[in-house]
């Protein structure tokens, strides 16, 4: 009795289903087509399972399905970063790339363009120094920053790491700006890519890590 009640409602779905716009059947098939910011997928559900499992509930994050996938590391191309300004960072990492350009524009030189891998890399190494309890350029878990770059497949002609510990992207900043060998480094006409890393925790509030490349 409950399997006939639980096929009945299904196939009253069905009937349902049929008279709404984007719903087709073909030989034992519910065609599905889903229009989403412009792009059409079609979902195809075998009647046959439907009625055997009696599953007819659905639940679809929509813009889930439509979201491009994630790109592997191998098909990210060396030459070929992903270099768009402020895409994917965090406020404290944007606001100090805006510094860092800043100073950078002030001083008649070209902005630095995010590179995400650098981010990556960047977060990564800031991380480690708050988990390790140390603060340098050379990590007990990636070795130096031109070693951690290699093992993650990024070349360069010229690289550098700035590292500072605060409690505020500010006195970070002007931390580094105080420093000669740090401002040489945001401040070098070499360099053309940066890679921020901010996390919270350590002795100072927060761990920076700005990580940079020239690839011309």
């Amino acid at each position: 009795m409950k399997k006939a009640l639980r096929n009945f409602a299904v196939l009253f779905l069905i009937a349902v289903l049929a008279t709404l716009p984007g719903i087709a059947f073909a030989s034992g098939w519910v065609n599905i087509k889903i229009t989403y910011n412009g792009t059409v997928k079609t979902f195809r559900i075998p009647l046959e399972s439907l009625l055997k499992s009696g599953r007819y509930t659905f639940i679809l994050n929509v813009s889930k399905l439509f979201e491009p996938k994630p790109q592997s590391e191998s098909s990210t191309a060396n030459d070929k970063p992903v270099t768009t300004p402020a895409q994917g960072l965090t406020a404290d990492e944007k606001q100090m790339l805006d510094l860092v350009n800043a100073e950078r524009i002030k001083a008649g030189l070209k902005p630095l363009q995010i590179d995400m891998r650098l981010v990556d890399l960047a977060r990564k190494k800031s991380r480690d120094m708050i988990q390790n309890n140390y603060f340098g350029h050379t990590s007990p878990v990636y070795g130096t920053p031109f070693e951690m770059m290699k093992s993650a497949g990024i070349t360069y002609r010229y690289a550098g790491e700035n590292l500072a510990g605060a409690p505020t992207v500010q006195k970070a900043h002007e931390g580094l700006m105080n420093s000669p060998g740090h401002r040489a480094n945001i401040l070098s006409p070499n360099y053309n890519r940066i890679g921020i890393g901010v996390v919270e925790g350590g002795p100072y509030g927060k761990m920076f890590t700005q990580l940079f490349i020239g690839t011309e």
